[in-house]
């Protein structure tokens, strides 16, 4: 039975999803929570950041003026935006509580909050395609047993609509190496996902009629997959599986998209890499003393 991105609108009070949407997160690796954090924090990052742009000739409401950015000069922004205060609102009480009901985990290694931030019409290493075929990728690799190596959260500064800018995200994509008896990374995963059709289509830039991915699901093992374009308004937030696979995307929206990135890293995550670069230590120890 296929199951429909679930959506859910969090109150002052404890956060809580029902069974259906805790089941389609477990399905599909994604569930949008509206009203995550204050929309008025929202729209004081969005002024701050328009602010901003006025260093480099960017006027808002002017399209010409970030139309004609080369990618030097896109480098700068993002670097002279990067620690605008106000990011680390996307951590509050409330989404520290759905991260702890998704992963199972009250204690996380959370990174620096990140802005995300696409100019229309620019960005030209993003491919020009309605569903890019390149830069698929998953945050954590998937890992061999039971809980979530980390969850993603994704808030909306500014209303980002549809071919706007927003993440896209392959819903099932997570569970396609949890049989797997070895860690999986993004690099082997795309490799070892080529010899299927839908994969073989999505990630060659010569197919055609792109649009078919966000209509149609397609299916690797009897497991549904669905590319969506994450869309929402100031405030809203989508929590994602941190072994979903996803993607950034062109903007052809004439207002730049706006978003903030965090993540939560649980024990699961932080065990695995602990161990990978002792077991590299160790082989490396060896190495030199053999020689």
């Amino acid at each position: 039975m296929s199951l429909s991105l679930q959506h859910a609108t969090l109150s002052e009070a404890q956060p809580a999803f029902n069974d259906q949407q805790r089941q389609a997160f477990d399905e599909l690796g994604v569930i949008k929570v509206k009203g995550l954090f204050d929309a008025n924090i929202a729209c004081d990052l969005e002024n701050e950041l328009w602010r901003r742009f006025e260093k480099w000739g960017i006027e808002r409401g002017r399209p010409k003026t970030w139309e004609v950015l080369d990618e030097a000069t896109i480098r700068k922004v993002m670097k002279g935006t990067r620690r605008i205060r106000g990011l680390e609102t996307i951590y509050n009480d409330r989404s520290d509580d759905v991260a702890s009901m998704l992963a199972s985990e009250t204690e996380f290694e959370k990174q620096k909050a990140l802005l995300l931030l696409t100019f229309s019409r620019q960005h030209n290493y993003i491919q020009d395609q309605v569903v890019p075929s390149s830069i698929w990728h998953s945050d954590t690799p998937n890992i061999p047993g039971r809980g979530l190596t980390g969850v993603i959260v994704l808030g909306f500064i500014n209303h980002v609509l549809l071919r706007g800018g927003g993440t896209m995200v392959i819903t099932g994509s997570h569970r396609l190496f949890e049989t797997s008896t070895s860690a999986i990374t993004s690099k082997i995963a795309k490799r070892k996902l080529r010899k299927y059709p839908y994969f073989r289509e999505l990630l060659s830039d010569s197919s055609t009629d792109r649009e078919r991915f966000l209509k149609e699901p397609g299916f690797v093992n009897d497991i549904e997959l669905q590319v969506v374009e994450l869309t929402g308004e100031p405030g809203d937030a989508y929590f994602v599986n941190g072994s979903v696979m996803h993607t950034i995307t062109r903007n052809y929206r004439p207002e730049p998209r706006m978003m903030v990135r965090g993540f939560y890293g649980t024990s699961k995550l932080s065990t695995h890499y602990r161990d990978l670069f002792a077991s590299r230590a160790a082989k490396k120890q060896s190495a030199m003393s053999a020689s």
